[in-house]
């Protein structure tokens, strides 16, 4: 969300640069679509980056629980895996993390602490990816 304003500060800064020094007139249209363009990109991007983070983020308490729900916490995130498995392609998503690759947390309070912190990311990854959905609309 800085970035966005940043960026509309700096193309804001150009239009006003651009008609008090310039000699020709300048197309304000032409360059504001061209804004969006860019931001619509950059935002897709970075939407693309949170998904694949919640992903992993899923994968991961996935690997921690081993073969059963341990907490009701992770049954939300076993949904969350789910959809995005249904709704994305592999390619979109990255290969695949294996759950050798994940380092395993020993004790019942670690365990529970490790997945309640990983929930309260992923409700801020949730949280960010709206947001984008938003100024993209």
């Amino acid at each position: 969300m800085c970035l966005t304003g940043t960026l509309l500060r700096s193309v804001l800064v150009v239009l006003l640069l651009t008609n008090t020094c310039g000699k020709r007139r300048c197309n304000f249209k032409e360059i504001l679509d061209s804004y969006r363009v860019v931001i619509l990109v950059e935002l897709q991007n970075l939407a693309r980056r949170i998904l694949v983070s919640i992903y992993g983020m899923t994968q991961q308490i996935r690997c921690q629980r081993g073969g059963r729900l341990q907490f009701d916490l992770e049954k939300p995130v076993e949904s969350m895996e789910q959809l995005i498995i249904h709704k994305c392609s592999p390619d979109y998503l990255g290969k695949r993390n294996s759950c050798s690759a994940v380092k395993k947390i020993r004790g019942k309070k670690r365990k529970r602490n490790r997945v309640i912190k990983v929930i309260k990311t992923l409700i801020t990854c949730w949280q960010k990816l709206q947001s984008i959905y938003m100024l993209s609309k």
